[in-house]
């Protein structure tokens, strides 16, 4: 239930309760007062009620037309009989005359009432009162009149109220005090009962901020309910959690760049301390020959492009991990592009033992989208680092080209040492070197596979390897086929 309905009714409850409790307090006055509901309703309904007149009340009406016509009737013992007969028939309503200070007839049923106790004569009424005679309570209703000497002459309608009217005369401050207990309880019971499923949950929030401001993020906020403020308590707890990823992924990030620093510090070190070397023995006159002079040119040459190479290596890394590396997708068609590709690395490796080769599926659909030079770089980082670490004197390098419903797969098989089992999930790690012992030897910046592994996730692939030691390598992509709207989409 929302918090708006839960305020609609208990506003509502809060009016419509007391409404009721005085509608039942005014009943409770008139059968007090008044010992009989009819009197209100006489006195309330509008005056056109009045012309659909009860047996009883035409009764009246003719009584108090025969007082003003020929009141020498009410002295008659039988007619006043018969009018009590009539009475008798309505209600528990009965007669009483009186004719001076004397009652000269009573209703068998009325012998309990004294002259005294009845309304002197002439005292109008609004509405019948409601009198305790003798313990009994009773409701009057008279008519005054002249007896043809000139007597006062006064008709008694006496109706019987005892049961209700006694127990509401006597009850009256009880009921009334319970009608008064029963509603401020209700009222109370309401305004904490509404007031508790709004003020707990917003307890519970307050200190849940508390918590999260102090950097406590690891305690869940549960909705105690499904309204506004559970969906509240719910936009609490998405937001402590994504809170919570985001500090930890900034650790995670803080972390990396430490590692990164130590290992860039470490790669680039190498290299450097080896020209430092060879530029010191220069300038010490080591390098006293002719051929000493070149070996050490030559040999600050290389490891200056090598560090070249690293430094590239390094600022391309940064801009693939800051995703600010441009990506220019368009259709391509993978088998042709990788049989260009093999037939330039065929020439390249030229005298240097290296047998190529390359199998396909003729007729298979390659269309892919996909950037050429950033493809490129990765098969070149992936034929370089099989190359780099080959140690046999006939290297071998196959290529394996297939095509399935929605992707192609790219095999590159070597015929190196191979890698460990436990060494194997870390290799597009960046800086991970499976031989750490011979990893700065052989060059590089530790950041070849793992360029390679950002460029293919950016174009929503996957790679991997497979291999065990002494029996060579095989690395594998895979990329999606091109649809109706996939470059589009991979821009998107």
């Amino acid at each position: 239930m929302s918090i708006r309905l839960r305020l609609v009714i208990s506003y509502l409850a809060m009016v419509f309760i007391p409404i009721f409790f005085v509608c039942i307090s005014v009943l409770l006055v008139a059968l007090l007062y008044r010992g009989d509901m009819k009197a209100l309703k006489n006195i309330y309904l509008p005056p056109a009620h009045h012309q659909h007149l009860s047996e009883k009340d035409q009764l009246y009406v003719e009584l108090h037309q025969q007082t003003l016509k020929n009141s020498n009737l009410f002295s008659d013992p039988s007619y006043l009989k018969k009018i009590d007969h009539q009475l008798e028939h309505s209600d528990t309503t009965r007669l009483l005359v009186r004719k001076g200070n004397d009652i000269t007839y009573r209703s068998s049923s009325l012998q309990w009432v004294r002259a005294k106790d009845l309304p002197s004569f002439g005292l109008l009424d609004e509405a019948d009162p409601l009198v305790e005679i003798d313990e009994q309570f009773v409701s009057i209703k008279k008519i005054d009149f002249l007896f043809p000497d000139n007597k006062e002459g006064t008709l008694f309608f006496v109706t019987d109220t005892s049961s209700l009217a006694k127990f509401v005369h006597y009850s009256f401050p009880v009921l009334f005090g319970g009608l008064i207990l029963i509603l401020v309880v209700t009222n109370g019971l309401l305004t904490y009962f509404v007031s508790k499923s709004i003020i707990r949950p917003i307890r519970k929030l307050q200190l849940a901020a508390k918590q999260i401001k102090e950097g406590n993020l690891n305690v869940p906020i549960k909705p105690m309910s499904k309204d506004e403020l559970g969906q509240l308590a719910q936009g609490f707890e998405e937001m402590r959690f994504r809170l919570k990823e985001s500090i930890e992924m900034q650790q995670a990030y803080e972390e990396n760049r430490k590692e990164l620093i130590a290992n860039i510090s470490h790669d680039l070190k190498t290299p450097i301390t080896t020209i430092k070397g060879y530029v010191e023995g220069i300038q010490d006159g080591v390098a006293n020959s002719p051929e000493k002079m070149n070996r050490y040119i030559e040999t600050i040459h290389k490891k200056s492009i090598d560090l070249d190479h690293m430094i590239d290596e390094l600022f391309l890394y940064s801009k693939l991990d800051l995703q600010r590396l441009p990506f220019h997708f368009e259709s391509i068609y993978f088998d042709h592009y990788l049989q260009d590709f093999v037939e330039e690395l065929r020439f390249d490796v030229v005298g240097k033992n290296v047998d190529v080769s390359l199998e396909m599926e003729e007729g298979g659909d390659y269309l892919i989208i996909g950037d050429r030079e950033h493809l490129k770089r990765v098969i070149i980082n992936i034929v370089g680092n099989s190359l780099k670490y080959n140690d046999k004197p006939n290297k071998k390098l196959s290529f394996h080209l297939e095509s399935f419903t929605t992707h192609i797969l790219f095999k590159l098989e070597d015929n190196g040492p191979g890698i460990a089992a436990e060494s194997l999930p870390f290799i597009f790690d960046r800086f991970y070197r499976a031989d750490l012992a011979r990893g700065t030897e052989k060059g590089g910046s530790g950041l070849g596979l793992s360029i390679a592994k950002r460029i293919i996730e950016e174009h929503h692939g996957a790679i991997w390897a497979e291999s065990k030691k002494g029996q060579g390598t095989t690395i594998l992509f895979s990329l999606k086929k091109a649809g109706d709207n996939s470059e589009k989409d991979i821009n998107h």
